[in-house]
């Protein structure tokens, strides 16, 4: 069980959150592994994949104790850390304090009960007026008008909890203050920081966020929302959950439709922390992240023809704004994510699949001063009992349940990311798998992957920490898994089966050549990925490190002998395909089979054809958008990123690179020469 961590300088910095995906497909598989595992499907099987388990009590490591290399930050005075009960954002008062001085966090300053009545962030004016019961006493508003003068002061900070007129919260230092005569105050403001709050506080909270808290819409008819309103604490314990039944039917491309029903119980749970330093410029330490129970029984029908790209169905949409206290200090941290449906098709399938699903993930991203973020996600333990499953036709058909979730501290959004654990099934033939075919029963070849997607971009715009960066999103590396299950092959096969497989070099070595793991590494201190024997590369993303494989058209190109070279120079371009771009491409007889990133550079891996292969090329550019062709096999395999893929009856013979202005320490691939086969 490994745990994936990308990290970021203090210039590219963010906060994270990366929400759950619950599996929807065909049979057993493993939903979530870090690396690819083998089983057997039956009616009564259970497949579990197991990963770092995420935690479920009050935090007690800092983040420089899972940092290599991080510097220890100076012991901070620990106060009680809580989470607020679930408040209807109607009444809430505002605090006025002094900003934090020294290793003291910032401080009360008496001030009368007051909420922000008006708040416009952009020109950073707000009016603040009396709460509770001293808004009934507003007719002696010269006294009141008074103290708040008095506490209301320039320099001083206001942080609001949720309230209609800031939805997300609100922490701000006041500029400007001009009281009115019936008890407002009308005040300019500046946006402020947590080190402004909390100053060298230490704080640290892992907590179940009550069903009550959130605010559900649905997007489907036949869609009902249910809540276990069970007690919740400080303590982490998850006993309340949110619960999605549905039973719609809901249109897909070309006039074709879906059936879905079932169930998904989701029981969230944020992580806090927080490490001060001296000063008001940034922290020690901090941590923001979430983790999420889930249980699904669900069932999917479809008939899907041609190529459907992926197809997402949008379920529901989550939010809610939790309110950490620090102390007396309202810190406010804001959930949303919808859920979709996920379901692409290649081909003719009919499908009609149920099964059962548990699993728990978890993702946080650490703040060390000096590294900066780290981000890690841990895929957690996922098990799935297949119920039910009747394929008929000649596709390969992926089904998902996807999660796109973004996290904020007041209203500053850290970052945007995506979790699907998915299923795909390679049929060319038929298989009935029920309660009363205890063995399968099949005709033709059929094959079941596991897979796991997680994808996202971290916000630039997270300042809240006292870290600025630049105003642009930074995509992160993605991480892909995709595992075979089991397969099955009875009776007469129509067809060969097309074998299509996503690569992903972003965190580790993706080497899927059976004969190039049996060799000395091909790239030394290279992140590298390899296509599987027998088949070729066919497109890669830029942004990431993501690539895609298949046998179409022509399996089994590689030489028997498997000849091989790597190119990073261009040793072999003979005509500029790509001006203006460093270019690694293969000598003539060979095909990229493979690719490495070592910084900045980029590499191919050449194997020798076993065939002579065509002259005819062309280059194709996909920096600037999706080049693939009309009827792309293999789906989606950079979600997020744009990507190129050669057509079927090509192969790739160079990668032109480069780097984008937003990823200077990365090579990143602008550009393909596809070459003919034949």
């Amino acid at each position: 069980m490994t745990v994936r961590k990308l990290t970021l300088s203090a210039a590219a910095t963010t906060t994270v959150l990366l929400l759950c995906g619950t599996i929807l497909g065909a049979t057993s598989a493993t939903a979530a592994g870090p690396a690819p595992a083998t089983t057997t499907a039956t009616t009564t099987a259970t497949t579990t994949a197991t990963a770092p388990a995420t935690t479920a009590t009050v935090a007690t490591t800092t983040a420089a104790a899972t940092t290599t290399g991080a510097p220890e930050a100076s012991a901070a005075p620990g106060v009680p850390t809580t989470l607020a009960p679930p408040a209807d954002g109607s009444t809430s008062e505002a605090t006025v304090v002094r900003p934090a001085q020294g290793s003291a966090p910032a401080t009360t300053t008496g001030a009368p009960a007051l909420a922000l009545s008006s708040y416009d962030p952009k020109a950073g004016a707000a009016v603040l007026a009396p709460a509770g019961t001293e808004a009934a006493e507003a007719a002696s508003a010269g006294t009141q008008s008074a103290a708040v003068a008095a506490a209301v002061q320039p320099g001083r900070l206001i942080d609001s909890p949720p309230t209609p007129a800031a939805p997300h919260g609100a922490l701000v230092a006041v500029t400007g203050v001009q009281p009115a005569a019936d008890g407002t105050v009308a005040v300019t403001t500046r946006p402020a920081t947590l080190p402004e709050l909390l100053g060298a506080t230490s704080a640290d909270l892992h907590s179940a966020i009550s069903p009550a808290a959130f605010e559900v819409k649905p997007w489907i008819s036949g869609l009902q929302v249910t809540g276990d309103l069970g007690p919740t604490s400080g303590s982490g314990t998850v006993s309340g959950g949110l619960g999605l039944s549905a039973d719609a039917t809901v249109p897909l491309p070309g006039g074709s439709s879906a059936r879905l029903s079932g169930s998904v119980e989701l029981h969230p749970a944020v992580d806090f922390s927080y490490r001060g330093g001296l000063g008001a410029i940034d922290p020690q330490q901090a941590r923001i992240g979430f983790t999420l129970g889930a249980h699904a029984d669900w069932h999917v029908s479809a008939a899907l023809a041609g190529s459907t790209g992926p197809v997402r169905i949008a379920l529901a949409s989550y939010s809610a704004s939790p309110v950490v206290m620090v102390g007396v200090l309202p810190v406010v941290i804001n959930l949303a994510f919808t859920l979709y449906a996920d379901i692409s098709a290649d081909g003719t399938v009919t499908l009609d699949a149920e099964q059962a699903y548990d699993g728990t993930w978890g993702v946080h991203s650490d703040y060390v001063k000096g590294p900066g973020w780290t981000t890690t996600t841990d895929p957690g333990t996922s098990t799935v009992s297949p119920l039910r499953l009747d394929l008929r036709g000649s596709a390969t058909a992926k089904a998902g349940l996807l999660a796109e979730a973004s996290v904020a501290l007041y209203d500053t959004v850290g970052v945007k990311a995506s979790i699907e654990p998915y299923l795909r099934v390679a049929v060319n033939g038929s298989v009935l798998l029920d309660a009363t075919h205890p063995e399968p029963v099949v005709n033709g070849t059929i094959g079941l992957y596991g897979g796991l997607d997680i994808n996202g971009a971290l916000m630039a715009r997270l300042v809240i920490l006292g870290t600025p960066v630049l105003e642009q999103d930074l995509p992160f590396l993605a991480f892909h898994r995709e595992w075979p299950i089991t397969s099955w092959s009875a009776g007469q096969s129509p067809a060969p089966l097309v074998n299509w497989t996503t690569l992903s070099a972003g965190l580790i070595d993706d080497n899927q050549s059976a004969f190039l793991r049996t060799r000395p590494d091909w790239d030394p201190s290279a992140l590298k990925a390899s296509c599987p024997d027998g088949t070729r590369l066919l497109g890669l993303a830029h942004g990431s490190d993501n690539g895609l494989c298949a046998d179409v058209t022509r399996a089994n190109l590689w030489s028997a002998d498997h000849g091989y070279l790597v190119d990073h120079g261009g040793t072999y371009v003979t005509t500029d395909w790509a001006p203006g771009y460093a270019k690694a491409q293969c000598p003539a007889g060979s095909f990229v089979n493979g690719y490495s990133r070592n910084g900045r550079t980029l590499g191919v891996l050449c194997a020798r054809s076993a065939a002579p292969l065509g002259t005819a090329s062309r280059t194709l550019w996909f920096d600037a958008g999706d080049n693939r062709p009309a009827v792309a096999g293999g789906g989606d395999f950079a979600y997020g990123f744009t990507k190129g893929q050669c057509a079927d009856d090509e192969f790739v013979a160079g990668v032109a690179y480069g780097q984008p202005w937003w990823q200077l320490w990365a090579a990143r691939p602008y550009a393909l020469l596809c070459q003919k086969l034949a």
